[in-house]
């Protein structure tokens, strides 16, 4: 089984879709999207090729909140703090003009998984809320690294972590991709075969089965 994470650019997307990623992430845009989508959110969907290959029986808001929780655990565990830092504040100011979608009385995963299936999952703010929430819960619970891999059926072995010091940004996403795959090869994970594919679409961010 190989997957491909697929990440659209910020730079390249229509004036009305960076018009709309600018009223989400602030004037400072460029950097905070590629902070969100090409630093962080490419191990939260390598966190989804793990699943697919595990044991686990997930619905599909458990499988988000874990893949929150791998990512964080994962960038914890190279000792990527500033960054982490940089990222719970950015999502908290996010969140702070963004609306609970959440009723008096419902859980926020049980709102979810109640509503997963039907249109409303599909309008922007509600997903979005519910991704940016579930990324500020990981950041938060800040499970170890070794925990999440030991759910995926993993023993981590001791090994040396090698950092990637390439500026944050499309052109050098897939060099964080490798990085990750290299270091958790090097702990003993059985890692997926997925590759990157950079979109023009900037609102495509996903993972596929090739």
């Amino acid at each position: 089984m190989s997957f491909v994470i697929q990440t659209g650019r910020f730079e390249s997307g229509t004036e009305e879709q960076q018009f709309g990623f600018r009223q989400l992430f602030g004037e400072d845009v460029q950097r905070r999207f590629d902070l969100y989508f090409h630093w962080y959110n490419i191990i939260h969907e390598l966190g989804h090729c793990f699943v697919s290959q595990s044991d686990l029986h997930f619905s599909d808001v458990q499988e988000e909140m874990f893949v929150n929780e791998f990512a964080v655990a994962y960038y914890l565990y190279a000792g990527e703090t500033r960054r982490l830092a940089e990222l719970k504040s950015m999502v908290q100011e996010i969140l702070a003009q963004m609306p609970s979608p959440v009723p008096e009385g419902e859980t926020f995963t049980g709102f979810y998984e109640r509503i997963w299936h039907t249109d409303d999952i599909m309008q922007v703010m509600i997903y979005g809320y519910f991704q940016f929430r579930s990324v500020l819960e990981a950041l938060e619970k800040q499970r170890s690294f070794e925990s999440v891999a030991a759910d995926l059926g993993f023993e981590l072995k001791p090994s040396d972590i090698a950092s990637c010091d390439k500026e944050v940004s499309s052109e050098n996403a897939d060099a964080y991709l490798l990085t990750a795959k290299e270091n958790m090869q090097t702990c003993g994970m059985d890692v997926p075969q997925v590759r990157l594919q950079l979109m023009d679409d900037p609102t495509v961010q996903c993972v596929r089965w090739e």
